[in-house]
Formats: C-alpha cells, sequence, structure tokens
C-alpha cells in the first residue's frame, strides 16, 4: 500500500470507528475485508459458500463452524481467526448482502 492508499485506509478507519465500527458492529464488509487482507475475488467466494450454508441447513442447525470453515476454503489463514471475526463476517454479510442470514446473526 502506498503513502496515499494508505492515508485513504486511515480516514476510512477512523470514520467507521467514530460511527462505531467494531468486530462486534461491523459497519463495512468491504473494510473488515481490508482489515484482514481478504481481496474482493475471496469476498465473493465467501458470499457463495455463505449463500450455499444457508441452502444445505435448516435455521436450528446452523453453526459457526460451518462458516468458518466456508472461509477456510477460500481463505486459509481463516483458520487462526478468533471466533468474533467469523462472527463479524457472518453479521457484515447478513446486513447489507445475504439477507437471509439476518436472523442467524441476530442469535450471535
Amino acid at each position: 500500500m502506498n503513502d496515499k492508499e494508505r492515508l485513504y485506509f486511515d480516514a476510512l478507519n477512523e470514520i467507521a470507528e467514530h460511527v462505531g465500527d467494531s468486530f462486534e458492529n461491523p459497519i463495512s464488509l468491504s473494510l473488515l475485508c481490508l482489515r484482514l487482507e481478504i481481496s474482493i475475488r475471496e469476498k465473493e467466494k465467501i458470499y457463495v459458500l455463505f449463500n450455499r450454508i444457508l441452502k444445505t441447513y435448516d435455521f436450528d442447525d446452523l453453526d459457526i463452524k460451518y462458516f468458518r470453515e466456508a472461509m477456510i476454503e477460500v481463505v486459509p489463514r481463516a483458520a487462526k481467526f478468533a471466533d468474533k471475526v467469523v462472527i463479524a463476517f457472518i453479521k457484515a454479510y447478513a446486513r447489507r448482502h445475504i439477507p437471509e442470514l439476518y436472523p442467524f446473526s441476530e442469535t450471535l
């Protein structure tokens, strides 16, 4: 990241933090991806796999472990992510991209 890009990134983080962004309350999926160095292509693949989980399991059977496994499939280093990071992704996708995931995200 060059100096100008770093300033943009820092500015986005500062604004997001000001409006309450955190792993517990992710404001932007894209900013979350930037922070964790997840590419746009990886973000799209995770989206597909999260949707597949929703089609595979009943609501009562959903578990964080399925979402973690999906993330690891796309981003192997996600195996080292804390649960709160995986939950942040679930919440971020639910809020803007996968409304069917929202009820589950509210239980986390």
